[in-house]
């Protein structure tokens, strides 16, 4: 029997299994592509336009979220398109990617498909091929979506061979991490830890570009997340990104079938550490427990965020020092006011960091919340309701930690930022000051609870529908992220929480906003309680 054997059958049955999860993917993603390429025109379609927003991608702060570009001769819409989407729609292709491809390796195992699978004639690697072949076709299926959509567009200044190298270049990015994850899911001994140390790497490679791109952009290059930047589709095409990402993606996937071949069914080289012949005298309810199970996810998250953090405050300098950039202002206004200017300008950076920072901390505690549901539907639940425990007792054990949890990864990313931005300054009086950090910190953290209370509601009242949580976030994020440079209406802002507060510490906090935001999350947390309470556990 081949170590390949009835691989093809296994693709076949993993799209079977996966296609509702994969057709919303491709829909969303090419959707997005398409719609934005064909309104582009309007956006930036005149001289002037471009000119104004040309001058906004080249400062270091928007560099360091979307990414360093050349602009050579005449700047063309398509050519600012490429600039604002192809880092953005790279990292919503990786996160598609490591997700389908741990759940379809990692995530089987753990729950014992895999072993069902490999008691029938079936290959030993034929898992693994499968799922590799399943990312190889997603992501063609979505490379050639983006290039037929930017065809149709048609914005000035995209060529055809732009087309296809933004949309197989994506495809290549995507494909690339999505082998990582199939690496980790052999490397790690369960789920949680594969999806963790992917998201690691991928936080890594993240850094490594902001950084390299505010700083040295031609050493952007040793990123790999980077290397879909130096496409340069439109004005200077370079397909060599294309194929570094697939000669990177074929030595992974070499890597990731050796890993399997040396390990048992079940087991990883990264084990988790053996517990404690008796349990400590804090494991004595469903709190201690939900704790003692995610706490290294827990941990990593946190730390995830603050080093995050930290790598977006050591581009303040850079960005703040106005006296480097144009020192004929000192001359003219004077140090006090150039100096004041200075520290306006971070303000506002911090005030944008600060929303991106509250949605990055939102997933950890999210995540946690719809373990309630997931939980339950697995049957780990029933050995714990066969006790006498309450469904109070379980339901806010998760929920407060999960609300712990998005809380201080906020104030240690937020305080990441401050604390290394302020220590980067050349001038450090043009910091960000205490009172300004913890202003920050208030203006976010309601809009974060109501995120995560609105999660509490889906899961307590309707577990179907939960998926629409990421969806409400995702939405909440690109308003933000994205909606000054795509101008979208104002009241595309005001659809999420991240629009109902003013930019602070831009501005001072709205304290009948923040209020009513507060109220608003604990009216959303009781329902959801309630509907658990009364709603049919869902044991399998």
């Amino acid at each position: 029997m081949s170590r390949f054997g009835r691989t093809g059958q296994l693709i076949r049955l993993n799209f079977r299994r996966d296609r509702f999860r994969i057709l919303m993917w491709i829909v969303l993603l090419a959707a997005l592509m398409a719609s934005v390429a064909w309104k582009f025109e309007d956006i930036y379609g005149s001289t002037s336009e471009i000119n104004a927003i040309k001058s906004t991608l080249e400062s270091p702060g928007i560099v360091a979220m979307f990414g360093a570009f050349s602009f050579t001769g005449k700047v063309t819409t398509a050519e600012i398109f490429a600039n604002e989407m192809l880092l953005f729609m790279a990292l919503i292709q990786v996160v598609m990617n490591l997700a389908l491809s741990v759940h379809a390796t990692r995530a089987e195992e753990d729950l014992g498909i895999t072993e069902l699978v490999r008691a029938h004639a079936v290959g030993t690697l034929a898992p693994l091929a499968a799922a590799a072949s399943e990312l190889i076709l997603v992501n063609g299926v979505l490379g050639v979506l983006y290039s037929l959509g930017l065809s149709a567009a048609n914005m000035p200044g995209a060529s055809t061979e732009g087309n296809w190298l933004i949309g197989l270049g994506l495809a290549a990015t995507g494909l690339l991490f999505g082998i990582l994850g199939l690496l980790t899911a052999q490397v790690a001994d369960h789920s949680s830890s594969a999806t963790g140390l992917a998201y690691t790497l991928f936080g890594v490679s993240y850094l490594a570009r902001m950084i390299t791109d505010v700083q040295h952009p031609k050493l952007t290059w040793w990123s790999p997340l980077g290397w879909v930047e130096k496409l340069a589709p439109y004005n200077n095409p370079h397909w060599s990104p294309i194929w570094l990402s697939l000669g990177l993606a074929a030595i992974l996937l070499w890597l990731a079938f050796l890993a399997n071949n040396h390990r048992d069914l079940g087991a990883g080289a990264i084990t988790t550490r053996p517990g404690r012949d008796h349990a400590s005298a804090f494991l004595r309810g469903p709190a201690s427990l939900v704790w003692r199970r995610q706490r290294n996810v827990i941990i990593a998250w946190i730390v995830a965020v603050i080093i995050f953090g930290i790598a977006y405050g050591t581009v303040f300098n850079t960005i703040g020092d106005i006296l480097k950039t144009n020192p004929t202002m000192q001359r003219v206004f004077g140090s006090a006011m150039v100096h004041e200017a200075n520290h306006q300008v971070l303000l506002s950076f911090t005030s944008l960091l600060s929303i991106v920072m509250a949605a990055v901390a939102i997933i950890p505690g999210m995540q946690l919340i719809l373990k309630v549901h997931s939980d339950e539907t697995r049957g780990w639940l029933e050995a714990l309701y066969a006790r006498p425990l309450s469904r109070t007792h379980l339901l806010f054990s998760y929920v407060g930690i999960a609300f712990v949890t998005s809380t201080l990864a906020f104030i240690g990313g937020l305080g990441g930022i401050v604390v290394m931005g302020d220590a980067s300054l050349t001038h450090t009086a043009d910091g960000i000051s205490a009172a300004e950090f913890w202003q920050g910190i208030a203006a976010q953290l309601p809009e974060i609870w109501v995120f995560l209370a609105l999660t509490v509601l889906l899961v307590g009242c309707w577990p179907r529908v939960k998926a629409f949580s990421w969806f409400y976030l995702a939405l909440g994020f690109i308003s933000v992220y994205m909606g000054g440079l795509l101008k979208l209406p104002k009241w595309t802002e005001k659809i999420t929480p991240t629009g109902w507060m003013t930019r602070v510490p831009l501005h001072d906090v709205n304290w009948t906003t923040f209020s009513w935001m507060i109220v608003l999350a604990i009216v959303l947390v009781i329902i959801g309680w309630v509907g658990y309470r009364r709603r049919d556990l869902q044991m399998s």
